[in-house]
């Protein structure tokens, strides 16, 4: 995928998140993501969003502009995230790929690191917010198969949501079945993460579809078959940020 990929992505899903968004109450939960509400995950994405835009327009600087705080008033909550959309949308379109950001990942420090955050950021959460309201758009095998990769290389890694993670040592493949994707993941004693692109056998694997494979690794319900150690599969998916 490229800019122009990621940029049709991130329009799409972000105008069905904030449409499915303002069908819903705001009180109502999101089961797959435990604890949170309709207004939670608009405030979460909203800020997101932000945060991604001030460090795109920051063009490198580490102490970027805060992100928009959303409003305390919840009947101004899809004004707000739709006004902070627009904001992103703006931010990522103009930016070069290859021009300076910083980012929570140290490897990525490009504006295009952004591009490709914010494809999947926003497609997964489209995906929580339409579970709602049980009406799910299909994701794309290339973009869930592009996700399933991103993940890999930046969420298993770099997200703060769990510092102190401990990868297996014991290897899981993943391999998908409606596109070009097969990954295998490992560490070795360190605690050094290795993630080669190859048809392997693990010592669990996953395959399904690509979007049934990225659902899964996220934590969220994911039709997928597991074969080998099926509780090694498990401890992988728990490191999900």
């Amino acid at each position: 995928m490229d800019k122009a990929d990621y940029l049709e992505a991130i329009t799409a899903d972000s105008e069905t998140f904030i449409s499915t968004a303002a069908t819903l109450d705001r009180d109502n939960p999101v089961a797959v993501c435990p604890g949170w509400t309709v207004a939670d995950l608009v405030a979460h994405q909203g800020f997101v969003w932000g945060f991604a835009a001030a460090n795109v327009a920051a063009a490198g600087d580490k102490t970027p502009p805060a992100s928009p705080k959303p409003p305390e008033d919840e009947g101004k909550l899809i004004e707000w995230a739709s006004s902070v959309r627009s904001t992103m949308l703006e931010a990522l379109s103009a930016a070069d790929p290859d021009a300076p950001a910083w980012s929570f990942a140290a490897p990525y420090q490009t504006a295009g690191f952004w591009q490709r955050r914010m494809c999947h950021e926003t497609m997964l959460h489209r995906w929580d917010m339409q579970s709602v309201a049980l009406d799910i758009d299909p994701l794309f095998a290339h973009r869930a198969a592009d996700g399933i990769d991103e993940y890999l290389h930046v969420g298993l890694q770099y997200s703060s949501g769990r510092p102190n993670r401990v990868y297996p040592t014991q290897s899981l493949h993943l391999h998908c079945n409606d596109t070009v994707g097969e990954w295998t993941v490992v560490a070795d004693a360190e605690n050094n993460l290795s993630i080669v692109r190859e048809h392997a056998k693990g010592d669990a694997a996953v395959k399904g579809q690509a979007e049934e494979i990225l659902l899964w690794i996220w934590g969220r319900p994911g039709e997928v078959e597991i074969f080998g150690d099926e509780a090694l599969a498990s401890t992988w998916q728990e490191l999900a940020p």
